[in-house]
């Protein structure tokens, strides 16, 4: 029946279906490209939550701190261990106090201020690209049910691979050797948030929730270490 259905098509009306086809096709293409693009700055984002978490993880010093910390943000203590890899690249924060103690307080708020900041955006972009990645699913699951590739492809065969009509259609993207392969090139993969390697989001209390814990967390540290705090101060 398709047969009869793909030999009874004029060669105009069969143009017209590979030009929706292509046309349509590119469209979806544009819309994959940009979620991928969208992974990246996800993935940019990513890596200044980690600078901000890793910044923490040096003022935290040590485990008994670090699981203080842990257990009042709801921080995934797992998301420290890559920390060591960002601790070289980290700024100061300049802070004002009329002692070193106020200083570091100051210090430990500010930093656990910009953590909260970076997740929370982190969190929000990571939100966005899911919900990209279910549309952009959708969209070609879509757009493969609504067009008979099997009739695109015995119409592309039959034509002269090396002649101008395919170029015309085609445009210099493809080259011979591709459109002989596209039976197995065409089918679009959908998205899964797992291939582009992000953490699951982490959601923080606000830095005014936890300010009475964290400032008592800041000075049972300096505490401890007091001198050796200096540094991390500007």
């Amino acid at each position: 029946m398709q047969d009869d259905i793909f030999s009874a098509l004029t060669q105009e009306v069969r143009e017209e279906v590979v030009r929706e086809y292509l046309y349509k096709r590119r469209l979806l293409e544009e819309q994959f490209r940009y979620v991928n693009k969208l992974a990246e700055n996800v993935r940019q984002l990513q890596e200044k939550s980690y600078m901000c978490a890793a910044r923490m993880y040096d003022l935290l010093k040590e485990p008994e701190f670090i699981d203080q910390f842990v257990s009042m943000s709801g921080l995934k203590d797992t998301f420290f261990a890559k920390c060591p890899e960002y601790r070289k690249s980290l700024s100061l924060i300049k802070v004002h106090g009329f002692t070193t103690h106020a200083k570091f307080k100051k210090l430990f708020l500010e930093s656990y201020r910009r953590l909260y900041i970076c997740s929370d955006e982190y969190k929000r972009a990571y939100e966005d690209l899911q919900e990209e990645c279910r549309a952009v699913n959708h969209n070609a699951k879509k757009f493969e049910k609504n067009h008979d590739l099997l009739t695109i492809m015995r119409f592309l065969k039959s034509m002269d691979i090396n002649g101008l009509e395919k170029k015309y259609f085609l445009g210099d993207n493809f080259t011979p050797g591709e459109i002989i392969s596209l039976e197995t090139t065409l089918h679009f993969k959908p998205f899964r948030m797992e291939q582009f390697k992000l953490i699951f989001p982490t959601v923080l209390p606000k830095p005014s929730i936890l300010q009475k814990q964290l400032s008592k967390l800041a000075d049972s540290i300096y505490t401890k270490y007091g001198a050796g705090m200096k540094h991390f101060i500007k």
